[in-house]
């Protein structure tokens, strides 16, 4: 499953880049969210690239789960989101992954900022893939799903944190 998803933000390119390479910003989000079981993995430079790496343990709700699929997923996993940040024409990209502990599922893509006047445009491509057959399309289908609607959030709480923050350096 592939997903692409444009966003527009209020603000310029390299302060976009600033507030999505910054602790604060992620902070801020876990604490909106009511999550404080979390931690940073890596968060700064790592060569050429910007290195950012949360784990974040997680409870599986295998009930909201078909039965076909439980099998593959375990009650409790570690979420690792890991970003990696470089410049690029225009703006910047990232490629990023997630996984949930060793379930068989990947996803990942890349998320490219460019700078369109005092704008900053956003576009976001996701892939969900399963290494495991028949099954693996439920998979991909429901963490797509998830990914899909967690994009959406992912932009309302962006927006809300440029709005209290935008003023700030």
């Amino acid at each position: 499953m592939d997903v692409t998803v444009e966003r527009r933000y209020p603000v310029d390119v390299e302060r976009l880049y600033e507030i999505l390479t910054s602790k604060d910003f992620f902070q801020t989000r876990f604490e909106w969210g009511k999550v404080d079981d979390y931690r940073f993995d890596a968060f700064g430079p790592q060569g050429s690239e910007f290195l950012i790496r949360i784990v974040q343990p997680m409870d599986i709700r295998l009930d909201k789960v078909p039965s076909m699929a439980r099998r593959f997923l375990p009650a409790k996993a570690d979420l690792t989101t890991e970003f990696r940040w470089r410049p690029a024409d225009g703006g910047y990209q990232a490629d990023y992954r997630f996984a949930l502990g060793n379930v068989p599922v990947k996803v990942g893509g890349t998320m490219a900022l460019l700078a369109d006047g005092e704008q900053a445009g956003q576009i976001t491509r996701v892939a969900v893939n399963s290494s495991v057959p028949l099954v693996g399309r439920k998979l991909e289908s429901l963490i797509g799903e998830r990914f899909d609607r967690a994009l959406e959030g992912d932009y309302r709480h962006t927006l809300r944190y440029i709005e209290q923050h935008a003023q700030q350096n």
